[in-house]
């Protein structure tokens, strides 16, 4: 039996109707045990073309002994009941429905990749998810959904990139410093290889200071309630140390991922394990022009405004 927790979204018509039929529907399935809905929030569209209506938003969770792939199944099935149509990413939908955990599954394929890529950005998503499911654990790096919605709250919206190559980050940083006059931590380059002195290696003066120790970030070029944004990790503190909550620690770590045509959206891509134990978000880097909206847009969904419209979740009842 898994834990598994989904999303609805809905910007689109008759938006209170839709979720609705779709929380029924879900609800009556044979595979869904013990469901659960949060109380439903309105928050504002994020990225994706202008002009969108607010979204109604909710999850859900429950037990089952169906896979992740049966899940997606059945809530796709479901999206098509309702009238949804995949036109353009982030754009208005009449009905979103996603898998975002699915017990302790890590991994994917084409159509499916659990935990969410992308969820950990998305307070839509995570604060819901304390109403009913905050002791979930992301298999990931262990934390629970209440500790990873605490830990967004904190700090300043910021992210620290790992993957791709050195030059990638950098050209990266550079277009949202320009674009969006985001503040931004280059990584230190390398020091200078070591001359030979004799047959004995002599230290150059790049060398008295380590790498490591470069790659800081300053806490006094953060601005108040602004994002930022580094071209590495720096030294991580523990979840429940006073430096977790500075704002000179990164509150996410955005993996780099490139894509091709064939995997590119609305196919979701593989989201492997991460290193180290903090929260990750999964960043395409294939076209530069969408990769520096989407950092944009992840840290807008880190702060979106949320209201609840309902008092519990019972709305769908």
């Amino acid at each position: 039996m898994a834990q598994c927790l989904i999303s609805f979204g809905s910007n689109l018509g008759d938006r209170d109707q839709r979720i609705v039929a779709a929380a029924r529907m879900i609800q009556a399935e044979p595979l869904v045990q013990n469901f659960a809905a949060s109380r439903l929030f309105e928050t504002p569209p994020i990225g994706g073309p202008g002009g969108q209506e607010p979204f109604l938003n909710a999850v859900a969770a429950f037990d089952t002994e169906s896979s992740a792939a049966d899940i997606l199944n059945l809530l796709q099935e479901i999206e098509n009941k309702l009238g949804r149509l995949r036109k353009e990413r982030w754009g208005a939908r009449s009905i979103d429905l996603d898998v975002v955990l699915h017990g302790e599954l890590i991994g994917g394929r084409t159509g499916l990749v659990v935990p969410h890529p992308r969820y950990t950005a998305r307070r839509f998503v995570v604060q819901p998810a304390c109403d009913v499911a905050g002791h979930y654990r992301d298999p990931r790096f262990g934390w629970t959904l209440n500790q990873l919605a605490k830990h967004m709250e904190q700090g300043v919206p910021s992210m620290a990139i790992v993957g791709g190559s050195e030059a990638n980050r950098g050209e990266l940083c550079q277009r949202l410093r320009e674009e969006y006059q985001l503040t931004i931590f280059n990584a230190k380059p390398i020091p200078e290889a070591m001359r030979v002195v004799g047959n004995a290696p002599a230290p150059n003066q790049t060398e008295l200071k380590s790498p490591a120790s470069e790659n800081i970030i300053d806490a006094s070029l953060i601005k108040p309630n602004e994002p930022w944004l580094s071209a590495f990790v720096p030294k991580l503190p523990k979840i429940d140390s006073h430096e977790s909550t500075l704002a000179s620690t990164p509150r996410l770590i955005a993996r780099i991922q490139k894509t091709t045509a064939e995997t590119r959206w609305p196919a979701p891509h593989q989201m492997w394990p991460a290193s180290w134990d903090w929260p990750e978000y999964r960043l395409e880097l294939d076209d530069l022009d969408w990769a520096t909206g989407e950092v944009m847009s992840a840290f807008e969904s880190m702060r979106c405004p949320i209201q609840p419209v309902t008092e519990n979740g019972e709305w769908w009842n």
